[in-house]
């Protein structure tokens, strides 16, 4: 699902539009493409002009401040598993070509990203480290060297569906954090030492760091069982606090993704987005102050906050987020109007807070937002991928940069050995593939009062049923939950999210609303239909409202 087909017709204008090698001009870096945010000030959008002749695919700071970038051209293009990377600098200018040749792509992986390395000799490929001599600003010569990971988390665990979805390496140049993705529809994390040999390097030390508990029988309450205890989880996007932290992409409060904070010397998970939408990536500014969002805030007639502004607990609606993804993310990316950012914000109030947005940094609707988000060393620059609306083929990418003209940064966090003592991992390796099986049944107790009926079941990672019935539900005696939760969904087919949802106390809400998505396939991808159901209402209607917003479905057609 994730192959991009190339039509004739796409590789035909490609070829006629490239012509002999000279410097784009920026097409965005006039007063029109400053904005202000308060306690950050202004700034100002441009776009890195990159050379005509080249198909920019990602792009990264390094350490030193360079760009990384890795690119196609129309010689390569159809070549299978081709590679080019350049390092220049971040106004367009010195344009070097430091590597071009084959990397063979493993199976089951996340394919290629790019993560430099702290001592700015290396670059992180996800299944290799491309090594540069004498480093990355004059590097002169490279050398592939392929990772191994460890036995049990390796391509020969029928397990795992994903052997890694995103890898990262911490500034101490030694410790590798990475997500995966088993056959039961769990997600882990491990960290573990890279460790170079001969002719490789090895993963070792390994611990997972995330293992998705399973509900467990209640032993004071027999047919009650317990939840699982929130915990770590989610896609690891950065090493933070000079290396002792992860930002992740998970959930806490909501039930909606949002960007998280996952300790590496504690238990501790600190949420830092709180936006009822979709907030997925983080990534921390060098005095960790600022950070760069990926998130559909500033996008109403896409923003799928109406399915999180009320707060319930995650483990009932949290299976959402799957199907919301390809609803605000992916079908934004290829059809539909739309922004998924990204949003500059101050990490201390976004985390503290209530309705702040920071300073959204999309400036056309033509282009829109793909990853990876970098920051410059100097704390006053970051850098992240555009794409063109509707061609989502990795064939129509812009760089784009963001200036701060106002803000003063502060020290950057300094570099720290990544503990190798993280509180609540494992060594055991076959806890990923012995985790939490997607079905369910049976009565969660209210810490206060009354109870959720629940029941969820899945015969694969892309359809399945959940159920739950509140009756005078409440953990704290405050706020009370009545009514019912229920979301059958088949990502080939029509996905369907229903609730009839009260909740009472010193802040009541409401749910009323049905919600039916089209399949993840084709043009358009998780479209809200609004045509007759069988019952003869639409297939989606209804409102949320919470602390005084209201939000209807029907604000949601297209």
């Amino acid at each position: 699902m994730k192959k991009r087909i190339l039509s004739v017709l796409v590789m035909l204008s490609l070829i006629l539009s490239l012509a002999t090698p000279t410097l784009a001009a920026s097409a965005s870096s006039d007063k029109n493409n400053e904005k202000y945010g308060e306690g950050i000030g202004r700034v100002r959008v441009s776009t890195i002009p990159l050379p005509s002749d080249i198909i920019l695919q990602d792009a990264t700071y390094t350490y030193s401040g360079k760009v990384f970038v890795s690119y196609k051209t129309v010689n390569d293009l159809n070549t299978k598993d081709f590679f080019n990377f350049a390092i220049l600098n971040d106004d367009g200018t010195k344009f070097k070509t430091i590597f071009s040749g084959v990397i063979p792509l493993k199976d089951r992986t996340g394919g290629i990203r790019y993560m430099p390395f702290q001592d700015n000799k290396r670059i992180l490929l996800g299944d290799y480290v491309l090594e540069c001599m004498p480093n990355l600003d004059k590097c002169n010569s490279t050398n592939l060297v392929p990772i191994v990971y460890p036995a049990g988390l390796d391509e020969n665990n029928p397990n795992l569906t994903t052997r890694w979805s995103e890898i990262i390496i911490a500034p101490d140049n030694k410790h590798m954090a990475w997500s995966m993705f088993s056959s039961n529809s769990a997600g882990g994390q491990a960290v573990g030492v890279l460790s170079r040999k001969t002719d490789s390097y090895v993963l070792e030390n390994v611990q997972l760091i995330s293992v998705t508990e399973p509900f467990v029988a209640d032993p004071n309450n027999p047919g009650f069982i317990i939840p699982p205890a929130a915990g770590r989880g989610g896609e690891v996007k950065q090493f933070i606090h000079g290396g002792n932290a992860l930002s992740v992409v998970g959930a806490k409060n909501n039930v909606t993704t949002d960007s998280v904070i996952e300790d590496l010397t504690s238990t501790n998970v600190t949420q830092i987005t709180h936006t009822p939408g979709y907030d997925e990536t983080t990534i921390f500014s060098p005095d960790e102050r600022l950070g760069m969002v990926m998130s559909t805030r500033f996008s109403a007639q896409t923003d799928p906050a109406i399915f999180g502004i009320m707060p319930r607990p995650i483990y009932i609606a949290g299976g959402i987020n799957g199907i919301l993804y390809y609803y605000s993310v992916a079908g934004v990316r290829t059809f539909r109007s739309g922004d998924i950012g990204p949003a500059l914000v101050d990490i201390n109030r976004s985390m503290n807070d209530p309705g702040y947005k920071g300073i959204q940094l999309s400036t056309d609707p033509d282009w829109v937002y793909h990853s990876p988000m970098s920051w410059h060393p100097d704390g006053k620059h970051a850098m992240w991928i555009e794409g063109r609306r509707g061609l989502d083929d990795d064939l129509h990418k812009r760089l784009q940069k963001v200036t701060l003209l106002d803000y003063k940064p502060h020290k950057t966090v300094p570099v720290k050995v990544t503990s190798d003592h993280i509180p609540g991992a494992t060594t055991d390796l076959t806890k990923l593939n012995s985790s939490s099986s997607p079905n369910v049944q049976g009565k969660i107790a209210g810490k206060h009062s009354g109870y959720i009926d629940y029941s969820s079941s899945s015969t694969s990672p892309i359809s399945g049923i959940s159920e739950a019935q509140y009756v005078n539900y409440s953990d704290d005696g405050i706020n009370f939950y009545n009514g019912s939760e229920k979301y059958n969904y088949n990502y080939l087919g029509e996905s369907v999210y229903e609730t009839h949802l009260q909740l009472t106390g010193n802040q009541p809400g409401e749910m009323n609303l049905r919600a039916t998505f089209s399949s993840i396939l084709g043009d358009t991808p998780a479209r809200l239909l609004f045509d007759p159901a069988a019952d003869g209402q639409p297939k989606s209607y209804g409102y949320a409202t919470f602390n005084g917003i209201t939000l209807h479905v029907e604000d949601l057609i297209e």
